[in-house]
């Protein structure tokens, strides 16, 4: 078997002892892996010492479940720590972890060493999909923990709470509040396990949008509301599991309003969605805009956002044509990419939401966000690979005969793919930024410079988010 390599360097701007402790303790492994691989936690809670053995379950591959026990072999506080596979889906895992002093903080060099367990084909197996897999997974890794050890701001003496704010953007505009100053609180149906990368001082409070349960609660003693509600595995809807449109970002935020007014809350910012109309032909533009409803008649002071389609580290659409570039001699895309985008960048999201919550100039506005440049998603698309420094063609596929190929995947409860999600990706997404910039002029980001904040090169070992990892 052959033996493969990862090394990676990452600064945080926070002193070592606080570093360390964060990677030595294991139920933080969970915060800083994507969810994607569906980390599970399977031990008792036990100290990091040379010896433990630590088990978890993660899901790398269609949800089938992989179990990976690892062992401390070394340990060495605050300097490093090693870790071992002893049962698990590599023939060979060793991953040691130090920690140094840099000027302004700590410097966390990794080094892996590993082996395939399918002999000679492994070499194919590496090149074609572990590697990559395990270069998102440290790139990742390097962006949720700058996240969950961020310094927050100056305290304003401001409550914010975010529902949706384990998520995408949601995740953004916490973070956004949160180097403003404000202290922050995110709703979570399932509480504290949902905090991910989160920083500790975040508070998560249970309450859940689609039952109202532990809503007013929750609410209480708050000023302000942001709400960026998306359902699991949006946009595959599961009427099974009571995860849609209707059910989540209608009625959902129908019943966050009447919490935030029973609870005293003063202001509200909703992440609506370009084309929300009564009378729109998709039903994820009705449900946006029966949200929008509840939003005008709170009684609230409010904000309506309107985003086009959003990307960033976390988002769903564009990495996976990214991901499917990385493991595929080609890129597959639902049409003919002839659609017109105009993409905002996560973060100009986080900003405008953030301000909208502020700002009497956003009091009472409806206001569209997208980028500074509309193209057709193919350009879009290409630009990804550009910025990743992938070489594929694009592939259109004919969207009647995809429908037909993902109608048998509504019968799961977790459906990869669905004919309304097809027409969901296919879909224009414009605006006219006209009002924004009128009433908050503010500089957006332009597509190619979004990505290169945190789409890396696939040959270039200088990672623009903090990390240096190399695969051989």
């Amino acid at each position: 078997m052959t033996r493969h390599h990862i090394s990676s360097e990452l600064f945080i701007p926070r002193p070592r002892d606080e570093v360390f402790a964060f990677f030595a303790e294991a139920r933080n492994l969970h915060r800083v892996t994507p969810r994607s691989l569906a980390f599970e936690y399977l031990n008792d809670e036990a100290p990091m010492k040379a010896g433990l053995e630590i088990g978890y379950r993660i899901r790398p591959l269609f949800g089938i479940p992989v179990g990976w026990l690892t062992r401390i072999t070394e340990y060495d506080p605050p300097n490093g720590f090693v870790d071992q596979q002893v049962h698990g889906p590599y023939g060979h895992w060793e991953h040691r972890h130090a920690f140094q002093d840099a000027p302004g903080g700590t410097l966390v060099l990794d080094e892996v060493d590993y082996e395939l367990p399918v002999g000679p084909a492994g070499d194919a197996v590496n090149a074609l999909v572990v590697r990559h897999e395990l270069r998102w997974i440290f790139l990742f890794r390097a962006w949720a923990i700058r996240e969950a050890l961020a310094k927050p701001g100056p305290p304003t003496g401001r409550t914010v709470a975010i529902a949706g704010g384990t998520g995408f953007v949601g995740g953004a505009v916490a973070a956004e509040l949160r180097r403003r100053g404000d202290r922050i609180v995110v709703l979570s149906h399932t509480g504290e396990a949902a905090r991910g990368p989160l920083p500790d001082d975040v508070e998560i409070r249970r309450g859940d949008a689609r039952t109202g349960e532990g809503l007013v609660d929750a609410l209480r003693g708050v000023d302000a509301l942001a709400i960026a509600l998306a359902f699991k595995n949006s946009p595959m809807e599961s009427p099974a599991r009571h995860q849609t449109f209707l059910e989540v970002d209608a009625v959902g935020t129908e019943r966050l309003i009447h919490a935030a007014r029973e609870a005293g809350v003063g202001r509200v910012a909703y992440i609506s969605g370009a084309g929300a109309a009564p009378d729109a032909a998709k039903k994820w533009f009705r449900a946006k805009w029966r949200a929008e409803e509840a939003i005008r008649s709170s009684g609230l002071t409010w904000t309506i956002v309107r985003p086009t389609w959003i990307f960033g580290p976390r988002d769903v659409s564009l990495n996976r044509f990214i991901g499917f570039a990385r493991r595929l001699p080609f890129v597959p895309m639902t049409s003919l990419g002839s659609q017109l985008l105009a993409p905002a960048f996560v973060e100009d999201a986080a900003r405008l939401v953030a301000d909208a919550l502020s700002y009497a100039a956003a009091e009472r506005q409806v206001l569209e966000l997208g980028g500074p440049q509309t193209m057709p998603m193919r350009d879009v698309i290409a630009a990804a690979l550009r910025v990743a420094g992938l070489r594929r063609p694009i592939i259109p596929a004919p969207s009647p005969l995809l429908k037909l190929a993902a109608m048998p995947l509504t019968l799961l409860d977790q459906p990869p793919l669905t004919p309304d999600a097809i027409d969901f990706i296919n879909q224009p997404a414009t605006v006219d930024l006209g009002p924004l910039m009128d009433r908050m002029p503010r500089r957006l980001t332009p597509l190619e410079e979004g990505l290169r904040t945190y789409v890396v090169p696939t040959d270039d070992l200088a990672l623009r988010i903090g990390a240096n990892v190399e695969a051989t």
